[in-house]
């Protein structure tokens, strides 16, 4: 990274960065560091408050030659609002160079095209690559050549676009041309002309040719293995113009040419000619010439000659100009990219949130079940903590799959297969915590009695007394939706249809409990509390948020 500014990198990335100052270090008069933003092959940029509290970045040029250190003196007075500004050229008591420039708080574009894979929204990619041939034109008017565009290099603070790594960017003069193009460029942004060292004007086209095609398609015309074979495309082979949409080729066919005489010529030239694809039929639409009524004059009838009557100069109605509407352009403000949606998370992430989530599905049972013992008079603790485990124990089950591999909304019979195997486990718990045991002796043993792979005997009253906590739990856990109660995406957080559901299902069933078992609406409540504790438990993204274009 040279000369640009970006938010600081996260993880390990940030920790794999390793630079020369620490944060509040002042090794520039005037300024304190705050933290490292990036490091390149040029230079080292840190985010800086100075003394004044104006926030600002600093790039050390750590490997500075005097060609560079006059690219940036020609660069410190350009302003444009397309352009990250450069204030100022430093020297410390080391005598090494900073360059102070203003801090950029955005992202890159290249992080926004790696977020819509698929291309940018037309409106985005109309605003933002107007603006980036603005900013080109500029420096082009200035005499200044990028030579290094790439969206990487482009930024994007509050919807306006900015070019960032322009302050050692400028035009080849013969005595500097082996120093500067020596590493110069990126090889996927790269005019084929730049094997011969030619740099001007026509290679910043030409990357801007590239970006407009990452920016449609959101790819790029050439990719290899290699630099060298990435370079070697671009200098051999014909970009395949098929990916993107008909209206573009022919303006991006024309900016990829190898022969740079038949690029366009300026930055404007190439804006136009994008402008003109989004005004579509515009200019097919409006009327011409031809469309206007012509008039026709008869040729005069042999009358006998009069006085000349004066002359009327006033042209007839048939013939008077047409005013005709030019339309005016509406400045608009430079829409947001609607952000990816949901976001992205990691596999730690969703570690991180299901962690999280077993740890509160506890608390909000027990809050459940406490108003239970207060409002209910006399309540055995012992059935409460019954109620409480059986039902903590069941959300849990339920956020685990809810983290599951998404299946078709069209068949989820699937997923209620795999919820009735958890209301299983569910009614062999309740069964167990009701206080029923399964004997293990042979006293008063049946030859009809079940022998499980344990030893333990299933007599048939005690067969009957599982089957239905099997069943029971079996039944209202596999036909209740939790796959929506737990979807990361969901509207609400707490949604009170699938609270409904879960009682609904629990009191039809009522009449496949045991007789035997404690108060049959202790399963209700199991059930309702568990659904309650797993909407709350489980990570929530919320609705997608509203961008205003």
């Amino acid at each position: 990274m040279r000369g640009v500014v970006r938010p600081p990198p996260q993880g390990s990335v940030m920790a794999a960065m390793k630079f020369t100052y620490r944060s509040g270090q002042r090794p520039l008069d005037g300024f304190t560091l705050k933290r490292g933003v990036g490091r390149g092959a040029f230079g080292e940029v840190y985010f800086a408050v100075s003394d004044g509290g104006k926030e600002v970045a600093l790039k050390l040029l750590c490997n500075s030659t005097d060609a560079e250190l006059r690219g940036v003196g020609h660069c410190l007075n350009l302003k444009h609002p397309n352009l990250v500004h450069l204030f100022d050229l430093r020297t410390d008591p080391r005598g090494e160079h900073w360059v102070v420039m203003e801090y950029v708080f955005g992202e890159s574009l290249a992080h926004v095209i790696n977020k819509h894979p698929t291309g940018l929204p037309t409106p985005v990619v109309r605003e933002w690559f107007a603006a980036l041939c603005r900013g080109v034109g500029y420096l082009h008017n200035q005499g200044v050549v990028h030579r290094d565009l790439k969206p990487g290099n482009i930024f994007i603070e509050h919807g306006q676009l900015k070019i960032g790594d322009y302050g050692l960017s400028r035009r080849i003069s013969g005595s500097e041309r082996d120093e500067l193009s020596r590493g110069v460029g990126t090889p996927y942004y790269m005019a084929p002309e730049i094997k011969n060292g030619n740099y001007t004007a026509s290679i910043d086209i030409y990357a801007c040719g590239v970006i407009l095609y990452e920016m449609v398609t959101g790819l790029r015309p050439f990719n290899g293995e290699t630099p060298y074979e990435v370079l070697l495309k671009h200098i051999t082979e014909t970009p395949d113009l098929t990916k993107l949409p008909p209206p573009y080729r022919e303006v991006v066919g024309r900016a990829l040419e190898k022969d740079p005489a038949k690029r366009y010529a300026t930055a404007a030239e190439l804006a136009r000619a994008v402008e003109e694809v989004f005004a579509g039929s515009r200019r097919a639409d409006a009327p011409t010439a031809t469309q206007f009524p012509v008039p026709s004059f008869p040729a005069p009838a042999r009358a006998t000659p009069v006085m000349p009557e004066p002359l009327d100069l006033a042209p007839p109605d048939a013939v008077r100009p047409v005013a005709v509407p030019v339309p005016v352009p509406r400045v608009t403000r430079a829409p947001k990219v609607p952000p990816a949606w949901p976001p992205v998370r990691t596999v730690r992430d969703r570690l991180t949130e299901l962690a999280g989530g077993v740890a509160l599905a506890p608390l909000v049972a027990a809050a459940c079940t406490a108003p239970w013992a207060v409002f209910q008079g006399p309540v055995q603790w012992a059935l409460l903590g019954r109620v409480f485990l059986l039902s903590t124990a069941l959300a849990w089950a339920v956020m685990v799959l809810g983290r599951l591999p998404k299946r078709s909304e069209a068949n989820p019979w699937g997923r209620r297969a795999v919820q009735a195997a958890v209301g299983l486990g569910a009614g062999a718990l309740a069964f167990w915590l009701d206080g029923w045991a399964l004997p293990t002796g042979t006293a008063a043993a049946s030859t009809r009695d079940v022998v499980l792979f344990t030893g333990h005997r299933l007599g048939q009253d005690t067969l009957g007394t599982v089957m239905r906590y099997l069943i029971y739990f079996g039944a209202t856990v596999g036909l209740c939706p939790w796959w929506r109660a737990t979807d990361y995406r969901r509207r609400e957080r707490v949604r009170f249809v699938p609270i409904f559901w879960a009682g609904l299902l629990g009191v039809v069933f009522l009449f496949l409990r045991p007789h035997e078992a404690p108060p049959a609406m202790t399963g209700v409540a199991v059930l309702v509390i568990a659904a309650v504790a797993a909407q709350v438990a489980s990570p929530w993204a919320g609705p997608p948020p509203r961008t205003r274009a």
